[in-house]
Parts: C-alpha cells; sequence; structure tokens
C-alpha cells in the first residue's frame, strides 16, 4: 500500500509535531504502549513525528483504484478540503472524475488497514502506517492546512499558500503564511523542549478529553475548519501585525496541539486494541 518517505512547506515545525506525539504517548493504553513501543523499537513517538515531511516524496499512499495513468499510488498529502458548509470530505474524487488530496480520507484508509493487518505487516509497511497516521493527525490541526470551497464545489481557496506582510512596530517581512504558523506562533513565545510543551499543553481533564475526541477524523477537520475560517481575512500581502495576531490566536494554536495528541492518541488505541 506505500512505502516510505520531504517538503517544502511543512505544517508544524519539528517541535510542535513532536509536541502532539507526546501529548498522545502520555494517554496511550497499556497495550498499544506496549506495541507502539516494539514497532519503533523502543523509541518515542516524537523521533518520528516530522517523517512525514522529511522524506515525503517516498511517502506513497494508494488511491484505491487505478488512476488514467494507470497507476494507484500517490504522495500522502498533507492538506484536506472541505465543503461550503465546512464539512469535510470523505473521498477523493470531485464530481467532475478528478482526484484531489485528501488527508483525511487516506488517514482513515491507514488506520483501519493497520488495525486489521499490523501484526502480519512488513516492519517497513507498519512503520509508514504509523508515521503517517502520526504525522497527519498533527497536521490536520494546523489552520493552514485546509483547503475551502469558493462559490462551488469544485473552486478551492488554500490558507498558507501566499506571502503576507509580517512583523511588528512597522517593521514588515514578507513571509509565507503557512511558515508564520509553523514558526512563530508557539515556539518564539515557549522557549522549551516538546516534552516540556506537552506538558504545558496537556491540561485537559478526562472528560473534556472524551469530550474532544468524540466522532470521526472527518468529525474533527469540520472542527478544525470552523477555527481555520476566520484567518482567511489575512489575505496575500496583508500586513499582520505579530503581536496583535499573536495575541489573537496563540491559545488557539496551543489548544489545537493538545486536540491534536488525545485525538492521536484515541485512534491509536483504537488501532492496538
Amino acid at each position: 500500500m506505500l512505502t516510505v518517505l520531504g517538503t517544502t512547506a511543512f505544517a508544524w515545525s519539528v517541535r510542535e509535531h513532536a509536541t502532539v506525539a507526546q501529548i498522545a504517548e502520555n494517554h496511550l493504553s497499556p497495550k498499544a504502549r506496549k506495541l507502539i513501543s516494539k514497532y519503533l523499537d523502543g523509541r518515542p513517538m516524537a523521533y518520528y513525528a516530522s517523517h512525514a515531511d522529511y522524506y515525503r516524496k517516498d511517502m506513497l499512499v494508494d488511491v484505491g483504484f487505478v488512476r488514467e495513468d494507470g497507476s494507484r499510488l500517490v504522495v500522502f498529502p498533507h492538506t484536506f478540503h472541505v465543503d461550503r458548509k465546512l464539512r469535510a470530505y470523505r473521498d477523493v474524487v470531485k464530481n467532475d472524475g478528478k482526484i484531489f488530496g485528501n488527508m483525511l480520507y487516506h488517514i482513515d484508509r491507514l488506520a483501519s488497514n493497520l488495525k486489521e493487518n499490523h501484526r502480519a505487516m512488513n516492519d517497513s509497511v507498519r512503520l509508514t502506517h504509523l508515521y503517517l497516521i502520526i504525522h497527519g493527525i498533527g497536521d490536520m490541526h494546523c489552520p493552514m492546512h485546509m483547503r475551502f470551497a469558493e462559490h462551488n464545489d469544485e473552486k478551492y481557496k488554500s490558507l498558507g499558500t501566499y506571502q503576507v506582510l509580517f512583523g511588528k512596530n512597522k517593521k514588515w517581512r514578507k513571509i509565507g503564511y503557512h511558515a508564520m504558523w509553523d514558526a512563530h506562533m508557539v515556539g518564539p513565545i515557549h522557549p522549551w523542549g516538546y516534552e516540556d510543551m506537552a506538558r504545558l499543553f496537556d491540561i485537559y481533564n478526562k472528560r473534556e478529553v472524551a469530550r474532544i475526541c468524540e466522532g470521526d477524523i472527518f468529525a474533527w477537520g469540520g472542527e478544525v475548519a470552523k477555527v481555520a475560517y476566520p484567518m482567511r481575512e489575512y489575505g496575500p500581502n496583508a500586513k499582520i501585525d505579530e503581536i496583535e495576531y499573536r495575541r489573537r490566536y496563540q491559545q488557539t494554536a496551543e489548544n489545537l496541539l493538545a486536540q491534536a495528541g488525545y485525538r492521536l492518541a484515541k485512534v491509536l488505541n483504537e488501532i492496538l486494541k
């Protein structure tokens, strides 16, 4: 179904992805923790949390059918689409028959396949499934990985694909909207390692975690879309005041990292029962 794993536009930075993985590891069931440790050769999930970025061109997934070029494989997409009502798409084929990248579709298929076959898989295939699930659930909680429908379901506007002017005290620098979220939303405020950040953000009680984990990956995608939608007000070359923007969205970013960790743990616990 896949091979193993580079990218030009990362989602969360390495530390943010490691933070998601660490929060998830804190919430694994004993059985899932034991199997994950075995499958990852004793290394923490954080060690592999960004593999799907750094080895991106090698991370292939099966679209589930033979395409016009005769291939079934595509590079694992790091974005997903929502319709005009902010509902996440569940397929990879548009109404006109064209294929689009849908990370949620592939995460769902990977999770199902891993659940059914993880004990029988060879090490390489099993590891790649884990790499993509660990990384993908982190990515889907980054607002810059959202593609919104415009006018009709066939036209999409992507967050994070353009540049903005970002700065403070009227000193502006041109930076990708995506890169701004990666490197400037959480890291500059918290000068610690991923384990410290996991400890800072993993503050929800059991009832809150259970509520966060209700539904499936497509419902979670819709929730993230509702959070991301207001960020569309900052279009190409918009001037974004660093302090004001961070005041507005820093807590959102931290909440999304925690939610991603809890939901990743839920998915892995269900796979490795």
